[in-house]
């Protein structure tokens, strides 16, 4: 099989992902061709170029918003043309990888990368635009907007956390409507996450429910106002940790239109900006090396 990395150009000098390498080449006696880029533009060409080239599986090496880059460059390939994807997770937080089973450790990560299987997938899709993991508003998406890379550096995960605390006293909820299978809501919310993985913001677990090959998304909402549900919404409301107003739903798309426009939300950690958002769900259309026994798909690949 045709093998490429591409490594995030801001993780490519860390010591254990050379190590990674060295080894495989050394002690697997794998030729592996890595590539490294230094902006999200040149990401997508590298993808491109990667499928130009005949490489039939793509690692990408980087945090939660490097496979966002990389997995919006591939959906603009033929499917009968896209390569497969791998992930190394070098970024700060690894909600995705981490949820999924994928190992920390970047020379376990890159033998799965070479030698694991590749599954068939659900990814998420607004508007324009596609997500693997979460896409969040509200406060959650102005926590991980706001907290600074050097505090990250220094704290990794944790430096979600003590952003959260320091915006929490003063953040003012957003007000909008929400739509999901003709049912309407209009009201404010603290939070929302449209989840197709199970977590974000360091390990924050959003939808413990959350699987990659239903092709439904969890749909979460912190809001204090009354929130009628219709029979047939699939529906979750149990509390939340120290969020007893957290209310849960499932289906195939969600549209929220908030009251103030250009609104902002975060995409597996990448910002994105609109007036209006409709979310729905892309079902097997995306192949991802997984481990065996995957706790975020029903099979268990």
């Amino acid at each position: 099989m045709n093998i490429r990395l591409i490594l995030n150009g801001q993780k490519a000098g860390g010591p254990s992902i050379r190590d990674a390498i060295s080894y495989v080449r050394k002690h697997h006696y794998f030729a592996l061709d890595v590539r490294t880029s230094g902006s999200a533009d040149e990401l997508t060409n590298m993808v491109k170029e990667a499928q130009e080239d005949g490489v039939e599986r793509l690692i990408i090496g980087g945090g939660d918003g490097t496979a966002n880059q990389a997995l919006n460059a591939m959906m603009e390939i033929s499917s009968m043309l896209r390569p497969e994807m791998a992930i190394i997770p070098l970024g700060t937080a690894n909600d995705f990888a981490a949820a999924a089973g994928i190992p920390s450790d970047p020379t376990e990560a890159l033998l799965l990368a070479i030698y694991g299987k590749a599954a068939k997938i659900d990814i998420a899709q607004v508007n324009d635009r596609y997500f693997l993991n979460v896409a969040s508003g509200g406060f959650g998406a102005r926590v991980t907007a706001e907290t600074s890379p050097r505090l990250k550096d220094m704290l990794g995960g944790s430096a979600y956390a003590v952003t959260g605390f320091l915006k929490l006293l003063n953040f003012i909820p957003m007000r909008g409507t929400v739509r999901i299978e003709g049912f309407e809501f209009r009201g404010s919310a603290f939070a929302t996450a449209v989840c197709n993985g199970r977590q974000a913001g360091g390990g924050i677990l959003l939808a413990p429910e959350a699987m990659i090959d239903d092709g439904r998304l969890e749909i979460v909402l912190f809001t204090l106002d009354e929130f009628p549900v219709m029979e047939d919404l699939s529906f979750s409301g149990s509390p939340g940790g120290f969020f007893p107003f957290r209310k849960q739903f499932s289906a195939p798309s969600v549209e929220f239109v908030p009251e103030t426009p250009g609104h902002i939300i975060n995409l597996d950690g990448e910002p994105y900006e609109a007036s209006s958002f409709m979310f729905r769900v892309v079902p097997a259309c995306f192949s991802l090396v997984l481990p065996e026994k995957c706790p975020l798909t029903g099979s268990e690949k």
